[in-house]
Order: structure tokens, then sequence, then C-alpha cells
């Protein structure tokens, strides 16, 4: 009786590890062979469960990052601080070598965006017409040495001749990756 017990101890105090190491595997085998060039993998520094914060450390929401299909693309689940959500998806094209995210916003906002990444940081930029006209929309991802990611979005509604911060956040992870 002894021996059953323990055998089902070591089960129990083993099982979730044993499910995190599958885990684990399948999120690497999960990945698309069609998306295991290293082009596809640039954004993946962004990927995890976030706590952002704005410059004064103030936090102003929770954003997701996870693969879909087959790791062929990036969803993003926005929710600011105030329950306003947001989602967007994200994906490498390689017949025109860029990086695309379609972004929908709950209060109506819908962003599509395309640029690549330089070094450590990915930007993504995107015209669209604003209420008081065209506007340009720059969005980028800059993965820091500490494992945050800072996020800024600047517009210009000048063809890009000046341009004027609309968000800065800091991400930090919360049980990332």
């Amino acid at each position: 009786m002894s021996h059953r017990v323990f055998g089902v101890a070591i089960v129990v105090l083993f099982f979730p590890f044993l499910l995190l190491a599958q885990q684990l595997k399948n999120s690497a085998e999960n990945i698309s062979k069609a998306c295991m060039e290293n082009e596809f993998r640039q954004f993946d520094f962004w990927l995890g469960h976030w706590s952002v914060h704005d410059t004064t450390g103030s936090q102003i929401g929770t954003s997701r990052i996870s693969r879909v299909a087959d790791g062929c693309g990036i969803r993003e689940e926005w929710t600011a601080s105030n329950g306003n959500t947001g989602t967007s998806l994200n994906y490498y094209d390689k017949s025109d070598k860029k990086w695309h995210q379609d972004w929908v916003g709950g209060g109506g906002l819908i962003l599509h965006l395309n640029g690549n990444k330089d070094g450590k940081t990915m930007t993504l930029s995107g015209k669209r017409i604003g209420q008081q006209g065209p506007v340009i929309d720059r969005i980028s991802w800059t993965e820091l040495q500490d494992g945050k990611v800072r996020q800024q979005w600047e517009v210009s509604t000048d063809e890009g001749k000046t341009w004027k911060k609309v968000f800065v956040g800091l991400y930090e992870s919360k049980n990332n990756k």
C-alpha cells in the first residue's frame, strides 16, 4: 500500500513538469516548415504575456502575444487598464519581404501597417484617413537588453514632415515565453 501511495505522489508531483515539457516541445514542433526561416522569427522577441507601463511607471494595460497559424503569424491581445481592448495579427509576407500588422481596436480604430526589423527594432507604418484628414502611423518595438520591449507609436498629419508621440509603453514580462 505504501508503494502505491508513493507512486501516486510521484505522479502528482511530476505531472505538471511533464506537461510543461510537452508544451515546450509542441510549441517548437508546431511551427510550420514554411515559416521556419529567420525572417518569420524576427518578431519572436515580442512573444509572451506582458504588463505594459507608461513612462512614469504606471501600468496602462496587459498584452498577450502568441503564435498562431502553426507559427506563421503572431496574435496580439491588448487590454488597457480602462477595459478597452484591441487585437492585431502580425505576419511576414515572403512576396514583399515585409512584416505586416492588421490592428482592430475596440474603439473602432483600424490600422494596416508594414515594415521591417532593423537591428533590435521592428518598425511598421501605414496610412489611414483620420478625423482631420490623412494620417501616417509609425509604430516601433525595440527589444531591450533586460528582456523588456519598448513600444513607441508616432503619428504624422503632414506626410511625415513632423511626428507626434501618441503612445510609449514598456512591456515587462508576466511569465514570459
